[in-house]
């Protein structure tokens, strides 16, 4: 009798009048359009970034997908220099494929705009140290915290998680990159390991209430005249690597070459529903940084 009357109430619970229901939609419809994820202004690049993994819908399990030609780092790199130095976030990195130093170096490269190879050479004009030194300054003032474990585990990210938030209040973990992370248990399909992987890694962003944001690559190459691709990112395979499990997909499709500057169209999705907004930016080909298409 106990569970009849349980199954009973909670049947109940399901039929709503029309009243509630629509105090829901508009609630849902405001919800929406605070969202930072929908109505996108395209020229507000980082300004957008930040509010989409920092704002105040955080925390966000996110992923950047990026052509694995262009490495991810550079993208990486270049969010967090615009994060911790215009918008004064405390960010965890996570760096699976290069060491803490070089990661160091080139965002070192990027927050200073300089050429990183005549940097590490030494061949660096005078002229151009000052802005090192400025670089250098406002790189140490930054929350910035950075671990070079590898290979790392779920597990292992959770736990050196923990440690960085114990320094401080972070506001985004970014790992570079999702090919570097093992599964315990892995499957031969690696489709259905990412699926795992990304549904762990969402599970401890709510855990933890920290946005996280997983930088992925993706191979095969991508036509940006391609309407069907620049249009409607269903049309993008590798997406379905990730199941609907982030809050929000983004993926960086590269455009024309302009002297020194490439253009690129980072596109906002959200479960595979087509595009709901892009960012425009450029990559600085000398040294790889990314920018506002507008700066």
């Amino acid at each position: 009798m106990g569970k009849k009357s349980k199954a009973k109430q909670k049947a109940s619970k399901s039929i709503t009048h029309v009243q509630e229901a629509l105090d829901q939609y508009f609630i849902d419809m405001d919800q929406v359009q605070n969202d930072p994820i929908f109505g996108i202004n395209p020229e507000s690049g980082y300004k957008f970034i930040d509010q989409l993994l920092c704002g105040k819908n955080a925390p966000r399990f996110s992923i950047i997908s990026v052509p694995e030609n262009y490495w991810t780092t550079a993208l990486g790199v270049s969010i967090i220099a615009a994060l911790t130095g215009q918008f004064n976030r405390s960010i965890g990195y996570f760096s699976l494929n290069i060491s803490s130093s070089y990661f160091t170096g080139v965002l070192l490269s990027i927050v200073a705009d300089v050429d990183p190879y005549l940097m590490r050479s030494g061949r660096l004009p005078s002229e151009r140290w000052p802005d090192l030194a400025t670089a250098s300054r406002d790189l140490v003032a930054a929350d910035l915290y950075i671990d070079d474990t590898h290979p790392l585990t779920v597990k292992a990210f959770r736990r050196q998680a923990l440690k960085m938030i114990k320094k401080s209040k972070i506001d985004l973990f970014v790992i570079d990159n999702l090919q570097f992370i093992l599964c315990k248990k892995p499957f031969k399909n690696k489709a259905r390991n990412y699926q795992k992987i990304c549904q762990s890694l969402k599970d401890i962003s709510e855990e933890l209430s920290v946005s996280i944001l997983l930088m992925s690559e993706f191979s095969g190459k991508v036509d940006p005249d391609d309407i069907d691709v620049t249009n409607d990112c269903r049309s993008l395979p590798f997406l379905q690597d990730f199941g609907k499990i982030p809050d929000a997909e983004l993926c960086l499709i590269p455009g024309e070459r302009d002297g020194n500057y490439r253009a690129y169209n980072l596109h906002i999705c959200r479960n595979r529903e087509g595009i709901t907004g892009t960012v425009k930016l450029k990559q600085n080909l000398i040294n790889s940084g990314f920018k506002d298409s507008k700066s």
